[in-house]
């Protein structure tokens, strides 16, 4: 819907109307040009409005910005001090659970050497049993090997004709004996 705005004159009874009234419905008077005129004004008013309302805004929005970026920035700063102090517990909990790790790996190694040092005495003195077994074992086969040997070469000899050990033995005292008896005759002067 498009009004057309026309050429006007508002003319008023100049009769009955004072002067100052003729000067109002002069001013009143409305031409395309003075309405297209008082769009702009109202559109540059709107304008001037509008860009002061936009700065305004932009002022605010600038301001809430700077108070955001310093909230952020300390939050960032308190978060960073949080996490350094969380790299740091951690740190404390972290050596806290290697010396206690370390700790149990010695008492367990303590366990280990007493176990084995324990062990080995046990080992040493089944080894020495057994060792003084095989010995005697070994000492009592060498004397049982000992006898059959002294027995069979003693039969061997003795079909030789080759007399026994216990034989010269018996043969030894005989002549001690005899040496004796010999000696004691000669001290009473007999001769043989």
């Amino acid at each position: 819907m498009a009004a057309t705005v026309t050429k006007r004159n508002v003319r008023t009874k100049s009769a009955t109307k004072p002067a100052a009234s003729r000067a109002a419905a002069t001013r009143v008077t409305m031409t395309p040009r003075s309405v297209a005129l008082a769009g702009i004004g109202a559109g540059a008013s709107a304008i001037e409005r509008a860009q002061s309302e936009a700065v305004r805004v932009y002022s605010t929005i600038i301001k809430q910005a700077d108070t955001l970026r310093t909230m952020t920035g300390d939050a960032a700063d308190k978060l960073a001090a949080k996490t350094g102090m969380f790299v740091r517990e951690g740190k404390k909990i972290q050596n806290k659970a290697a010396l206690t790790a370390q700790a149990q790996a010695n008492d367990a190694a303590k366990e280990v050497k007493a176990f084995a040092k324990k062990s080995q005495k046990v080992l040493k003195q089944n080894v020495a049993k057994s060792i003084d077994a095989a010995v005697a074992n070994a000492k009592e086969g060498v004397t049982r090997l000992e006898h059959v040997f002294e027995t069979r070469v003693a039969r061997t000899l003795n079909t030789f004709g080759v007399p026994s050990a216990k034989n010269i033995r018996e043969l030894q005292t005989r002549m001690a004996d005899l040496q004796k008896a010999l000696n004691q005759l000669n001290s009473r002067g007999v001769r043989a």
